[in-house]
This record gives C-alpha cells, structure tokens and sequence, in this order.
C-alpha cells in the first residue's frame, strides 16, 4: 500500500496546474473599411472608420496545466466598458464610378467627409487557447514552441460628436471636407453608429525564457497567424441602415510578446507582461440591410475591410496549485 502511494506520488509530480489572476489595458485602435471594386483612383479605399483603444481596461483569469514537458494554458479577458477615446470615420466619395467620371477625375483624389464621436466600449470577451512543447536548455533557457487559437466579441457605440462634408459641387464631384466655401458642419446627440467584430486567429510559434539570478526570469515570444476570420457588424443608427462584412486572411496577424517574473517562493510569482499584436488589413464581402430587415444582401459594388493594431500590457499573479 505504502509502495502504491509512493508511485501515485510520483506521478501526481509530472502534472502541474496553476492559476493566474491578471489586469491590464490596450492602446491602440480597430479599423474598418470600404473599398470599391472599381474605382477612378489607385487608392480603391471609399471609407475608413477607426475605432479607438486609448486605452481600454480589462480583467480576466489565465490557467496553466501541464504534464512533463506538454503545457497548456487558457485565458479569459473581459474588457471594462468605458469610453475609449474617438470613433473617426473618413469618406473619400470622389472614388465612386458613379460621382465622377475617370475623365475629370484627376485632383479630387481627397477625403471628401470626416467626423469624431466619442467612442464608448459596449464589451470585449476574450478566449485564448495555446499548447505545446517545453526544451530546457541548460537549465536556465526555456524553449516552448507551441499553437494558439484567440477568438474576440468586441462591441463599440459612436456618440454625440460632428463632422464637416463637402458639398456637391460643378463637374458632377465633391468638395473637400475642409474646403471651408463648400462644406457643411452637422452636429449629432445620442447614439450614432454601434460596431461589433467577431475574430477568430489560429497562431504559431514559440516562446523563449531565461532565467535570472535573484528569482527573476524575461521572456518573449513571437506567433503568426496563418489563418484570420472576422465577421464586422456595423450599425448607422441615423440612416436606419445595417452593413456587415466576411473577410478572411492568411499570414494576416502578428504578435510579439515580451515580459518579465519575480518567484516570491516555489507557489507564487507576480508578472509583468506586454504584446503587440498586427493585423494587416484583410478583405471580404460586404453586405447591407435596411435595419428592420432580417436579411442582408451582398453589395456587387464594394468590398469590406478589417485591420487592428495594439499594445497589451498587464499585470498578473500567479499561484501555483501542484
């Protein structure tokens, strides 16, 4: 009895499992775009509305588990809703085939309408998945080469703000939003436009730690994303109009991960970590509805966009179980 105890013992030490309740905030912004399948200029970009994360608070729980050298950990984040800086929305009209022939086009290549609301953060649920293999080199350098998968619900709500736009002038062509002969100012209260963007990432790549004297250890990492989805829902509360777009990348995200340990003893630690996380700007169908509509129909005219860039920084604690 006493043998199979030990032996229950002993493989009981090849598991781990620990817990890490953590804190931290994003600066950056979530891009959204238009762009016309034809188009009088090079640049086919018709919209462009930038969603701020200046900064955006969140809260979530890591846990780690492992077995010999297999590891794996999840983490589920929640963001604070708060207001996150300004949703900045941008038109450049006179790239559509239909307000200006490719004749008189040259010159008013330029931003035709722009606008700031204050952008308030609705949610942001965060699941992330990652698993792999440990190498310890020489006892003090930790190679974990490992696969990840991220999915975010992030919702955003435009509010009150202004924005000046260019008047329909001769030549069948827009002013400038800052010609200031030809442009108008509108003022808006209330709730203006929502956006929500469902993101699906499977990642590879590898961390790396070395460890320290006095019970510190630095690490980072670098991961791609070979595959990205994201589904965008945008709602234009004044107009009474829907718009959502499926847009699907390869090799379209990037992020660099680096940080830093102190063990207090052999259960706790407190960390310190920061990323930067990419995503170029991947392109799909777009697809409207009048908002009492269920259905939403493909736009033959256009293609929808998504890209984002940020910095991640939090603070955790970590308690190991076994």
């Amino acid at each position: 009895m006493f043998s199979s105890f030990q032996a229950f013992s002993a493989s009981l030490e090849d598991f781990s499992l620990a817990v890490e309740p953590l804190f931290g905030l994003r600066y950056g912004q979530l891009d959204e775009y238009v762009f016309l399948k034809e188009s009088n200029y090079s640049d086919d970009k018709l919209s462009e509305l930038n969603w701020d994360l200046k900064p955006e608070l969140y809260y979530g729980l890591k846990v780690h588990g492992g077995w010999k050298d297999f590891f794996a950990e999840t983490t589920l984040s929640f963001g604070i809703p708060m207001k996150t800086g300004l949703m900045k929305d941008s038109d450049w009209f006179n790239s559509q085939t239909y307000a200006v022939t490719t004749a008189n086009a040259a010159g008013h290549d330029y931003k035709t309408c722009y606008s700031e609301h204050d952008n308030h953060l609705d949610y942001d649920i965060n699941f992330n998945f990652k698993g792999g293999y440990q190498f310890l080199i020489r006892d003090f350098v930790n190679i974990k080469p490992a696969f990840a998968f991220d999915y975010e619900n992030i919702k955003f709500t435009g509010i009150a703000g202004q924005g000046l736009y260019g008047n329909s002038i001769s030549n069948n062509y827009w002013a400038a939003y800052n010609d200031k002969s030809n442009n108008g100012l509108m003022k808006f209260s209330g709730r203006v436009i929502t956006y929500r963007r469902e993101l699906y990432l499977l990642w590879l790549g590898s961390d790396f730690s070395v460890k320290l004297p006095r019970n510190f250890t630095v690490s980072t990492g670098f991961f791609f994303a070979p595959y990205v989805h994201a589904l965008s829902f945008d709602s234009h509360l004044t107009k009474d109009v829907d718009y959502a777009d499926k847009t699907t990348g390869f090799f379209g995200a990037f992020k660099w991960n680096f940080g830093a340990e102190y063990q207090i003893d052999k259960r706790q630690s407190v960390l310190l970590n920061a990323s930067y996380f990419y995503m170029r700007v991947i392109r799909g169908d777009n697809y409207s509805k009048v908002s009492t509509k269920s259905s939403y129909d493909k736009s033959p005219l256009v293609d929808g966009g998504a890209g984002a860039k940020y910095l991640d920084v939090n603070l955790s604690y970590r308690f190991k179980i076994f």
